[in-house]
C-alpha cells in the first residue's frame, strides 16, 4: 500500500511537470521561413508602426531578416502617413495663390507689348491696304480756255504700301484709279449792235462746260513724324510727288446766245414773241467731244500734308504745292490762290 502511494505520488509529480512543459512557449530559432516573415510584415503594416518598430528593436539580434523587411514597411508606412500632410499643405497654398488666366489667353496690351518686342519696326502698323480719296480740283486752265473752274471735285481708290525707316521717316506708295470733275460757266463774248429803229441791243455769248476725266495716278508720299510711344499712332507732315496718265475724258458744251437790250420797245416786242412762242432767244447749241488721251500726255504734281495714322485707319490731308502737263490740259490753282485752292484727303484702310 505504501509502494503504491509512492508511485502515485511519483507519477503525479512527472504529470505536473509534463503539463508545465507544454504551456510554455517555443524556443524561437534564427531559420525563420518567408512566410512567416511576410505574415509578420503584413501584420506589422496592420498594426501601429511603433509598436511595431519597438519590437524590431528589441529582436534585432535573434531576427535579422525579420529586421530588415520591417523597417522597410515602417518607412513605407511613415512616407504615406505623412502624403496627408503635404497634400493639405499644398492645398492652403492654393487656396491662398491668386486666380490665374486660363492656358494660352492674353490681353490686347499684352499681344502689343510682345508684338513690340519681336518687331519693333513692323508692329507700328499694317503696311498693305485700300486708300479713297475725295478732293476740291480748281481748274486755272483748260485747253483754250482761260477762265477759271465754278467748281470741281475728284474721288479715287488706291492700293497702298507703307514703309518706315526708324521711328521718324516713312514712304508711302499708291497706285490707283482717279475721276475728276470740274465746271464751267462764262461768257465768252459781247458783241454790240444796233437795229434799223434805232433800238441797241448787245448778243452774248455764254459757254456752259463739264469734263468728266478717268486717269491713272501713281502718287508716291515722304513722311517725317513720330510714334507715340505705346501705341500705333503716327503723327506725321508729308511731301508727296503725283504722277497721273490721263485716259479718257468726255466733255459736254452748251452754247446760249442771249439778246440783251435797255429799249423798252424792243424788250416789249421781245416779250410778245416769248407769249405766243416764238422768240428765238436764247438761241441753243449743244456738243459733246469724247477722247482718249495720247501716250506722251502726262501730269506731274507736288502736294503738301499732314496726317496721322493708326494701325488700322489713316488720314492724310494735302494741299497742292506745284505741277505741270506735257500738253494742254488740266492744270490747278495752287496753295495761296485766294481760299479755293486744290486738296484733296485720304483714307487708308490697312488689310494686312
Amino acid at each position: 500500500m505504501r509502494l503504491f502511494c509512492k508511485i502515485l505520488t511519483i507519477s503525479s509529480v512527472f504529470a505536473a511537470f509534463g503539463f508545465a512543459q507544454s504551456a510554455a512557449p517555443a524556443p524561437e530559432y534564427p531559420d525563420i521561413g518567408w512566410d512567416s516573415v511576410t505574415a509578420e510584415a503584413e501584420t506589422t503594416q496592420v498594426s501601429v508602426p511603433d509598436t511595431a518598430a519597438q519590437a524590431v528593436a528589441s529582436d534585432s539580434v535573434q531576427k535579422p531578416l525579420v529586421d530588415t523587411v520591417t523597417v522597410a514597411v515602417v518607412d513605407t508606412v511613415a512616407k504615406d502617413t505623412a502624403l496627408p500632410q503635404a497634400a493639405s499643405a499644398d492645398t492652403n497654398a492654393l487656396a491662398e495663390t491668386k486666380p490665374v488666366k486660363p492656358r494660352n489667353k492674353i490681353t490686347y496690351a499684352e499681344y502689343q507689348a510682345r508684338l513690340l518686342a519681336k518687331h519693333p519696326k513692323k508692329s507700328k502698323t499694317l503696311h498693305h491696304g485700300l486708300t479713297l480719296v475725295s478732293a476740291n480740283y480748281h481748274d486755272k486752265r483748260y485747253g483754250a480756255m482761260n477762265h477759271d473752274a465754278d467748281w470741281g471735285s475728284g474721288i479715287g481708290m488706291y492700293y497702298f504700301y507703307r514703309r518706315y525707316f526708324g521711328r521718324y521717316l516713312g514712304v508711302q506708295g499708291r497706285f490707283g484709279g482717279l475721276y475728276r470733275y470740274s465746271r464751267w460757266n462764262f461768257d465768252e463774248g459781247v458783241e454790240n449792235g444796233k437795229l434799223a429803229s434805232g433800238e441797241k441791243y448787245s448778243l452774248v455769248h455764254n459757254v456752259d462746260r463739264k469734263y468728266h476725266n478717268f486717269a491713272a495716278d501713281l502718287p508716291l508720299t515722304g513722311k517725317f513724324g513720330y510714334h507715340i510711344k505705346g501705341t500705333t499712332t503716327y503723327l506725321f507732315t508729308s511731301l508727296t510727288f503725283g504722277l497721273t496718265k490721263p485716259i479718257y475724258e468726255m466733255v459736254d458744251t452748251e452754247n446760249r446766245l442771249y439778246l440783251k437790250t435797255d429799249s423798252k420797245e424792243l424788250r416789249s416786242d421781245l416779250n410778245t414773241l416769248k407769249a405766243a412762242g416764238q422768240n428765238p432767244f436764247p438761241l441753243y447749241e449743244s456738243h459733246q467731244t469724247n477722247k482718249f488721251f495720247y501716250m506722251d500726255d502726262w501730269e506731274t504734281s507736288g502736294w503738301i500734308g499732314l496726317g496721322v495714322e493708326n494701325r488700322l485707319v489713316s488720314f492724310e490731308f494735302q494741299v497742292y504745292g506745284l505741277g505741270g502737263a506735257t500738253s494742254a490740259n488740266h492744270r490747278y490753282y495752287h496753295l495761296g490762290h485766294d481760299s479755293n485752292f486744290t486738296w484733296r484727303l485720304f483714307l487708308d484702310f490697312s488689310l494686312r
